[in-house]
Protein backbone atom coordinates (compact mmCIF):
# COMPACT_ATOMS: atom_id res chain seq x y z
CA UNK A 1 0.00 0.00 0.00
CA UNK A 2 2.29 2.13 1.26
CA UNK A 3 5.09 1.50 -2.07
CA UNK A 4 1.83 2.31 -4.38
CA UNK A 5 1.57 5.42 -2.72
CA UNK A 6 5.20 6.28 -3.31
CA UNK A 7 5.53 5.45 -6.71
CA UNK A 8 2.83 7.60 -7.68
CA UNK A 9 3.67 10.50 -5.66
CA UNK A 10 7.28 9.84 -6.37
CA UNK A 11 7.92 13.32 -8.21
CA UNK A 12 5.81 15.27 -5.50
CA UNK A 13 7.14 18.59 -4.55
CA UNK A 14 8.82 18.44 -0.74
CA UNK A 15 9.24 21.03 1.83
CA UNK A 16 11.23 21.53 4.78
CA UNK A 17 13.11 18.73 5.63
CA UNK A 18 11.44 16.42 2.86
CA UNK A 19 8.26 16.81 4.36
CA UNK A 20 5.74 15.48 0.97
CA UNK A 21 3.30 17.82 0.02
CA UNK A 22 -0.37 18.06 1.75
CA UNK A 23 -1.96 16.52 -1.03
CA UNK A 24 -0.74 12.76 0.03
CA UNK A 25 -2.28 12.66 3.25
CA UNK A 26 -6.04 12.30 2.58
CA UNK A 27 -5.34 9.73 -0.17
CA UNK A 28 -3.56 7.66 2.72
CA UNK A 29 -6.28 8.55 5.32
CA UNK A 30 -8.89 7.50 3.11
CA UNK A 31 -6.75 4.16 2.08
CA UNK A 32 -6.21 3.21 6.08
CA UNK A 33 -9.89 3.94 6.63
CA UNK A 34 -10.85 1.43 3.64
CA UNK A 35 -7.94 -1.11 5.14
CA UNK A 36 -9.57 -0.69 9.25
CA UNK A 37 -12.83 -1.50 7.85
CA UNK A 38 -12.17 -4.61 5.97
CA UNK A 39 -10.56 -5.68 8.94
CA UNK A 40 -13.36 -5.21 11.31
CA UNK A 41 -15.80 -6.67 8.28
CA UNK A 42 -13.55 -10.28 8.55
CA UNK A 43 -13.30 -10.03 12.67
CA UNK A 44 -16.69 -8.57 13.27
CA UNK A 45 -18.92 -9.23 10.06
CA UNK A 46 -22.62 -8.03 9.81
CA UNK A 47 -25.12 -10.47 10.47
CA UNK A 48 -27.25 -11.56 7.23
CA UNK A 49 -30.89 -10.88 6.25
CA UNK A 50 -33.16 -13.36 6.01
CA UNK A 51 -33.28 -14.21 1.96
CA UNK A 52 -37.14 -14.34 2.50
CA UNK A 53 -38.26 -11.55 4.46
CA UNK A 54 -34.88 -9.77 4.80
CA UNK A 55 -35.05 -9.03 8.57
CA UNK A 56 -32.06 -9.82 10.50
CA UNK A 57 -32.04 -11.85 14.32
CA UNK A 58 -35.86 -12.73 14.37
CA UNK A 59 -35.25 -15.79 16.58
CA UNK A 60 -31.88 -16.96 14.54
CA UNK A 61 -31.24 -18.16 11.28
CA UNK A 62 -30.86 -21.63 9.94
CA UNK A 63 -29.16 -21.78 7.10
CA UNK A 64 -30.20 -24.01 3.57
CA UNK A 65 -27.49 -24.35 1.16
CA UNK A 66 -25.87 -21.23 2.64
CA UNK A 67 -29.10 -19.26 2.35
CA UNK A 68 -30.08 -17.85 5.63
CA UNK A 69 -34.09 -17.92 6.16
CA UNK A 70 -35.15 -16.81 10.14
CA UNK A 71 -37.14 -18.88 11.83
CA UNK A 72 -40.21 -16.56 11.62
CA UNK A 73 -39.99 -17.16 8.07
CA UNK A 74 -39.83 -21.27 8.71
CA UNK A 75 -42.88 -21.19 11.04
CA UNK A 76 -45.07 -19.35 8.91
CA UNK A 77 -44.29 -22.14 5.67
CA UNK A 78 -46.76 -24.78 5.80
CA UNK A 79 -44.56 -27.71 4.81
CA UNK A 80 -46.45 -30.42 3.24
CA UNK A 81 -46.48 -33.27 5.82
CA UNK A 82 -47.50 -36.55 5.85
CA UNK A 83 -50.30 -38.36 4.96
CA UNK A 84 -49.58 -36.75 0.93
CA UNK A 85 -50.50 -39.03 -2.21
CA UNK A 86 -47.26 -40.87 -3.13
CA UNK A 87 -47.60 -39.81 -6.87
CA UNK A 88 -48.41 -36.09 -7.25
CA UNK A 89 -47.61 -35.19 -3.15
CA UNK A 90 -50.80 -33.52 -2.38
CA UNK A 91 -51.71 -33.51 0.75
CA UNK A 92 -54.29 -36.14 2.18
CA UNK A 93 -56.75 -36.57 5.31
CA UNK A 94 -58.33 -38.88 7.23
CA UNK A 95 -59.78 -42.30 5.83
CA UNK A 96 -58.81 -41.24 2.03
CA UNK A 97 -55.47 -41.45 3.19
CA UNK A 98 -56.02 -44.91 5.80
CA UNK A 99 -56.98 -46.39 2.40
CA UNK A 100 -53.94 -46.20 0.12
CA UNK A 101 -52.91 -48.75 -2.09
CA UNK A 102 -50.01 -50.17 -1.04
CA UNK A 103 -46.37 -47.86 -0.82
CA UNK A 104 -48.52 -45.51 0.62
CA UNK A 105 -52.00 -43.31 -0.44
CA UNK A 106 -52.91 -42.09 -4.11
CA UNK A 107 -55.55 -39.33 -4.89
CA UNK A 108 -58.26 -39.35 -6.96
CA UNK A 109 -56.90 -38.12 -9.67
CA UNK A 110 -53.62 -40.30 -9.91
CA UNK A 111 -55.62 -43.23 -9.43
CA UNK A 112 -58.09 -42.23 -12.18
CA UNK A 113 -56.41 -40.67 -14.65
CA UNK A 114 -52.80 -41.45 -14.38
CA UNK A 115 -49.94 -39.62 -15.02
CA UNK A 116 -47.22 -39.09 -17.26
CA UNK A 117 -44.28 -38.06 -14.41
CA UNK A 118 -43.34 -40.34 -12.09
CA UNK A 119 -43.52 -38.44 -8.85
CA UNK A 120 -44.28 -34.65 -7.70
CA UNK A 121 -43.16 -32.88 -4.65
CA UNK A 122 -43.77 -29.67 -3.18
CA UNK A 123 -41.99 -27.56 -0.24
CA UNK A 124 -45.31 -26.81 0.95
CA UNK A 125 -49.19 -26.10 0.86
CA UNK A 126 -50.11 -22.70 -1.81
CA UNK A 127 -51.02 -20.61 1.61
CA UNK A 128 -49.77 -18.76 3.90
CA UNK A 129 -46.32 -17.39 4.05
CA UNK A 130 -45.09 -19.79 1.34
CA UNK A 131 -48.61 -18.30 -1.22
CA UNK A 132 -47.49 -14.81 -0.49
CA UNK A 133 -44.08 -15.41 -1.08
CA UNK A 134 -44.57 -16.99 -4.38
CA UNK A 135 -47.15 -14.34 -5.17
CA UNK A 136 -44.41 -11.70 -4.99
CA UNK A 137 -42.16 -13.61 -7.36
CA UNK A 138 -44.84 -13.88 -9.71
CA UNK A 139 -46.50 -10.92 -9.97
CA UNK A 140 -44.64 -8.26 -8.20
CA UNK A 141 -41.40 -8.55 -9.53
CA UNK A 142 -39.42 -9.65 -6.39
CA UNK A 143 -36.80 -12.01 -8.28
CA UNK A 144 -34.44 -12.10 -4.92
CA UNK A 145 -37.45 -14.57 -3.57
CA UNK A 146 -36.51 -16.99 -6.04
CA UNK A 147 -33.16 -17.64 -4.04
CA UNK A 148 -34.85 -18.16 -0.59
CA UNK A 149 -37.88 -21.00 -2.23
CA UNK A 150 -35.41 -22.47 -4.64
CA UNK A 151 -33.13 -23.35 -1.73
CA UNK A 152 -36.01 -25.21 0.30
CA UNK A 153 -36.77 -26.68 -3.36
CA UNK A 154 -33.31 -28.03 -3.34
CA UNK A 155 -33.44 -29.39 0.25
CA UNK A 156 -36.72 -31.39 -0.19
CA UNK A 157 -35.11 -32.92 -3.60
CA UNK A 158 -31.99 -34.09 -1.46
CA UNK A 159 -34.70 -35.05 1.46
CA UNK A 160 -37.21 -37.46 -0.40
CA UNK A 161 -35.74 -40.35 -2.51
CA UNK A 162 -38.68 -40.46 -4.47
CA UNK A 163 -37.12 -37.67 -6.43
CA UNK A 164 -33.72 -38.29 -6.65
CA UNK A 165 -31.87 -39.76 -9.81
CA UNK A 166 -32.63 -36.81 -12.00
CA UNK A 167 -29.42 -35.96 -14.59
CA UNK A 168 -30.77 -32.74 -15.88
CA UNK A 169 -33.26 -29.95 -14.96
CA UNK A 170 -36.02 -28.57 -16.76
CA UNK A 171 -38.11 -25.49 -15.71
CA UNK A 172 -41.63 -25.23 -17.48
CA UNK A 173 -41.41 -22.27 -19.63
CA UNK A 174 -43.43 -19.58 -20.47
CA UNK A 175 -45.13 -18.48 -23.69
CA UNK A 176 -43.33 -15.58 -25.16
CA UNK A 177 -46.04 -13.41 -25.14
CA UNK A 178 -46.17 -14.15 -21.60
CA UNK A 179 -42.58 -13.93 -20.73
CA UNK A 180 -42.11 -10.50 -22.52
CA UNK A 181 -44.92 -8.84 -20.22
CA UNK A 182 -43.91 -9.86 -16.92
CA UNK A 183 -40.07 -9.93 -18.01
CA UNK A 184 -38.48 -13.36 -16.53
CA UNK A 185 -39.88 -17.09 -15.86
CA UNK A 186 -40.58 -17.83 -12.07
CA UNK A 187 -39.88 -21.30 -12.71
CA UNK A 188 -36.58 -20.83 -14.40
CA UNK A 189 -34.92 -18.33 -11.82
CA UNK A 190 -36.53 -21.68 -9.25
CA UNK A 191 -34.80 -24.17 -11.61
CA UNK A 192 -31.30 -22.40 -11.94
CA UNK A 193 -31.24 -22.18 -7.92
CA UNK A 194 -32.16 -25.53 -7.19
CA UNK A 195 -29.74 -26.35 -10.15
CA UNK A 196 -26.77 -24.23 -8.75
CA UNK A 197 -27.62 -26.19 -4.86
CA UNK A 198 -27.33 -29.59 -6.07
CA UNK A 199 -24.82 -29.30 -9.08
CA UNK A 200 -27.16 -30.54 -12.13
CA UNK A 201 -27.39 -28.51 -15.34
CA UNK A 202 -30.26 -26.62 -16.46
CA UNK A 203 -31.45 -26.69 -19.67
CA UNK A 204 -34.40 -24.74 -21.68
CA UNK A 205 -35.62 -28.66 -22.92
CA UNK A 206 -39.39 -27.17 -23.51
CA UNK A 207 -40.78 -24.40 -25.55
CA UNK A 208 -44.63 -23.50 -25.11
CA UNK A 209 -46.13 -23.09 -28.59
CA UNK A 210 -49.90 -22.44 -27.09
CA UNK A 211 -50.61 -19.59 -25.38
CA UNK A 212 -53.19 -21.18 -23.09
CA UNK A 213 -54.11 -17.68 -21.04
CA UNK A 214 -54.90 -18.25 -17.09
CA UNK A 215 -55.31 -21.82 -15.96
CA UNK A 216 -56.45 -21.23 -12.46
CA UNK A 217 -59.45 -19.90 -13.99
CA UNK A 218 -60.53 -22.93 -15.26
CA UNK A 219 -61.64 -27.08 -13.48
CA UNK A 220 -59.45 -29.46 -14.24
CA UNK A 221 -60.89 -31.09 -16.76
CA UNK A 222 -60.67 -27.52 -19.10
CA UNK A 223 -57.16 -27.11 -17.71
CA UNK A 224 -56.26 -30.36 -19.70
CA UNK A 225 -57.74 -29.86 -22.75
CA UNK A 226 -56.81 -26.50 -22.69
CA UNK A 227 -52.87 -27.98 -22.56
CA UNK A 228 -53.10 -30.37 -25.13
CA UNK A 229 -50.38 -29.63 -26.94
CA UNK A 230 -49.15 -26.87 -25.78
CA UNK A 231 -45.47 -27.91 -25.49
CA UNK A 232 -42.88 -29.09 -27.30
CA UNK A 233 -39.17 -30.18 -27.32
CA UNK A 234 -37.04 -28.39 -29.87
CA UNK A 235 -33.99 -30.35 -29.28
CA UNK A 236 -35.28 -33.67 -28.26
CA UNK A 237 -31.72 -35.12 -28.35
CA UNK A 238 -31.05 -33.07 -25.23
CA UNK A 239 -33.64 -35.41 -23.72
CA UNK A 240 -33.46 -38.49 -24.96
CA UNK A 241 -32.45 -41.22 -22.50
CA UNK A 242 -32.27 -39.00 -19.30
CA UNK A 243 -34.30 -38.95 -16.08
CA UNK A 244 -35.33 -35.28 -15.75
CA UNK A 245 -36.56 -32.73 -13.04
CA UNK A 246 -39.55 -30.47 -14.40
CA UNK A 247 -39.63 -27.14 -11.80
CA UNK A 248 -42.59 -24.88 -11.40
CA UNK A 249 -43.86 -22.71 -9.01
CA UNK A 250 -47.15 -24.67 -7.93
CA UNK A 251 -48.54 -27.78 -8.86
CA UNK A 252 -52.70 -27.17 -8.70
CA UNK A 253 -54.34 -30.01 -10.58
CA UNK A 254 -51.13 -31.27 -11.80
CA UNK A 255 -52.30 -30.76 -15.76
CA UNK A 256 -49.18 -28.75 -16.96
CA UNK A 257 -46.86 -30.92 -15.10
CA UNK A 258 -48.91 -33.55 -16.98
CA UNK A 259 -48.83 -32.59 -20.31
CA UNK A 260 -45.10 -31.29 -19.86
CA UNK A 261 -43.61 -34.29 -19.09
CA UNK A 262 -45.85 -36.38 -21.98
CA UNK A 263 -43.83 -34.03 -24.21
CA UNK A 264 -40.56 -34.86 -22.72
CA UNK A 265 -41.47 -38.30 -22.70
CA UNK A 266 -42.59 -38.61 -26.40
CA UNK A 267 -38.97 -36.72 -26.58
CA UNK A 268 -37.34 -39.94 -25.84
CA UNK A 269 -36.57 -39.13 -22.17
CA UNK A 270 -35.92 -41.91 -19.34
CA UNK A 271 -38.63 -40.69 -17.07
CA UNK A 272 -39.79 -36.86 -15.32
CA UNK A 273 -39.83 -36.30 -11.66
CA UNK A 274 -41.45 -32.46 -10.82
CA UNK A 275 -40.76 -30.23 -8.20
CA UNK A 276 -42.72 -27.31 -7.18
CA UNK A 277 -42.61 -24.59 -4.34
CA UNK A 278 -46.46 -24.98 -3.66
CA UNK A 279 -49.07 -27.89 -4.07
CA UNK A 280 -52.62 -26.87 -4.03
CA UNK A 281 -54.55 -29.31 -1.81
CA UNK A 282 -57.73 -30.46 -3.25
CA UNK A 283 -60.56 -30.28 -0.70
CA UNK A 284 -62.73 -32.40 -2.20
CA UNK A 285 -60.23 -35.28 -1.30
CA UNK A 286 -61.20 -33.96 2.41
CA UNK A 287 -64.73 -35.36 1.89
CA UNK A 288 -66.04 -37.92 3.86
CA UNK A 289 -69.24 -39.07 1.88
CA UNK A 290 -71.65 -41.70 2.57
Amino acid sequence: MIARFGRKHAGARVSGAGAASPGIWPEIRTALAGFLKEAMDVLLPEEEGCVLCGRVGLGGMEEVFYAPICRGCLGRIPFVQPPYCRVCGRPMRGAVAEGGLRGGPVCKDCASGGRFFKVARAVGVYDGALKDFIYALKFRGRRELAEGIGVLMARVATRDKAIRGFQLIAPVPLHPKRLVERGYNQAELLARMVGSCLGVPVRPVLARSIHTGEQNKLGGRDRHENLRGAFTVPRPLEAAGKSILLVDDVITTGATANECARAILRAGAAEVRVLAAAVAPLEREWLHRA
